[in-house]
Formats: structure tokens, C-alpha cells, sequence
């Protein structure tokens, strides 16, 4: 039982993917504890930042979490809200991304 309850821009970064017909996994755990928003396919995860990644504390952890996944072996794309909450323009990252 998952008694995770997505974020509304997980909710729409969520939409937009089954949109596209993107199979995908949300809330994925990787090996050095963290979890992943989404994962798209093998070794590809978008994290959906939300306004609280924008304090620089936030900024270094996130920083410091995208390099430790790297080194997992994770391509890490990570979408900030400016983006998911414009259709538009989480539209052409995304295209960016899964092409």
C-alpha cells in the first residue's frame, strides 16, 4: 500500500507524461536512499521542483543530491515550476527531454 500523495506539479508532470503515453515510475527508491520523482526509463529520472528548491540551502542540497545519483549511474533532468505550471513550456522541455 503506497500512502504517498503526490504534489500537485507531480500531478501535472504525472498527466503530461500518460499524455504522451511515457510509461513511467513515481516515488522510485534508489540504492543511496533517495527517491526519485519519476522515472522514465533506464537510468533517466525528472525531479519536479516545487518554490521551496529555490533557497540556496535547497539549491546546494539538490546540487549535492543530483551529484550523488550521477555517480549512480541517473541522468537527472530536474523541472522547476516556472516550467510545470506553463503548458507550453513544460510541453518543450519535455521534448527536449525524451528526444
Amino acid at each position: 500500500m503506497n500512502c504517498y500523495e503526490p504534489t500537485d506539479l507531480e500531478r501535472i508532470v504525472s498527466n503530461a507524461l500518460t499524455e504522451r503515453g511515457i510509461k513511467f515510475a513515481a516515488q522510485f527508491p534508489t540504492t543511496s536512499g533517495f527517491v526519485l520523482d519519476f522515472v522514465i526509463g533506464p537510468n533517466i529520472c525528472l525531479e519536479a521542483d516545487g518554490p521551496c528548491h529555490d533557497s540556496s540551502k535547497a539549491k546546494r542540497r539538490d546540487w549535492f543530491r543530483t551529484k550523488c545519483l550521477i555517480m549512480e549511474g541517473w541522468k537527472v533532468f530536474r523541472l522547476s515550476y516556472h516550467v510545470i505550471e506553463d503548458p507550453k513550456k513544460l510541453t518543450k522541455e519535455l521534448d527536449k527531454i525524451l528526444l
